[in-house]
């Protein structure tokens, strides 16, 4: 690494896209696996009340099937594949698909989904990407695209590093860039007396997108923006969902979950329902690993 960053001449830069690459590691706690199960729980349920769309699934499939990247004997990675939304989508179009997550709730709902849609040809593991050994697990150069999606395990330059030593070919990442929630601005303005934010501002999607750049490679820009509306009924689960989104982790406790599921119980309509707008912009990078610049 170092030696790339002297080739280069561009060590300031690089350090400066690194660190924030860097600034929310993987390895914080509300990214710990059992953060990830409960999410898992509370994104089954959403699934079976068929309140979870898939517009963000076939909006990745639509953009690589463009590309010519789901090929029938192709071999696909999922860093960080959650239920299996993508993997099993990707599965319906490539040779095989290999998924990725720290939870193993999550592994354990994707795969009954792929049961459920009759998909056969993928295999999700439970693992932690951060301790994953490419080379002793043979992964070197095994995929053809290695794919992740709103995922904290490729961030910093060992996880980037790992995702492009296991492709043959391309690498897509697709990441926020930002995400405007309705409830969650009332929540900031009304409960909580904050000003309306949104928890992501794009530094994933622009300090990768400068890092592969300066690492000679050749990183591609798409967007894809999602806008929703939905009816939901307050619950536990939703306030928990909620105070993730609306405070800091220092401020998530019981209490302040109970005052969002109060404040949700006080403004449903008369049918017993919120309804729930988003406005969400996602940003997509594909990259081939094989195309790089030249030394100068």
């Amino acid at each position: 690494m170092e030696r790339e960053q002297a080739r280069w001449g561009l060590s300031e830069d690089l350090a400066r896209f690194v660190a924030m690459q860097e600034s929310q590691p993987a390895s914080r706690p509300d990214h710990s696996a059992r953060k990830w199960d409960q999410r898992a729980e509370a994104w089954e349920k959403e699934r079976q009340e068929k309140r979870k769309g898939e517009a963000r699934v076939r909006s990745a499939v639509a953009y690589l099937e463009g590309r010519g990247l789901l090929q029938p004997d192709f071999q696909v990675a999922d860093i960080g594949c959650g239920p299996g939304r993508f993997a099993v989508a990707f599965a319906r179009r490539v040779g095989f698909v290999t998924g990725f997550d720290l939870s193993p709730r999550m592994i354990h709902y994707g795969m009954e989904y792929a049961r459920r849609e009759g998909v056969n040809n993928l295999a999700l593991r439970a693992q932690d990407f951060q301790a994953l050994d490419v080379e002793a697990e043979g992964l070197i150069g095994a995929f053809d695209l290695v794919f992740s999606s709103l995922t904290p395990a490729i961030h910093g330059q060992a996880g980037l590093d790992k995702v492009m030593a296991m492709s043959r070919a391309y690498c897509c990442n697709i990441t926020h860039l930002y995400h405007r929630n309705s409830i969650c601005q009332q929540l900031q303005r009304e409960l909580f007396h904050l000003p309306a934010s949104s928890p992501w501002g794009g530094r994933w999607f622009y300090s990768l997108f400068n890092l592969l750049l300066l690492r000679g490679y050749l990183p591609e820009t798409s967007y894809d923006r999602q806008l929703e509306e939905r009816r939901i009924a307050p619950s536990g689960d939703y306030a928990a969902m909620l105070l993730e989104r609306v405070l800091p982790p220092e401020e998530r406790t019981a209490e302040n979950q109970a005052r969002i599921l109060a404040w949700l119980q006080a403004h449903i309509d008369g049918e017993g329902m919120l309804t729930e707008t988003s406005d969400a912009c996602y940003g997509r990078i594909l990259w081939d690993v094989r195309a790089r610049l030249p030394e100068a």
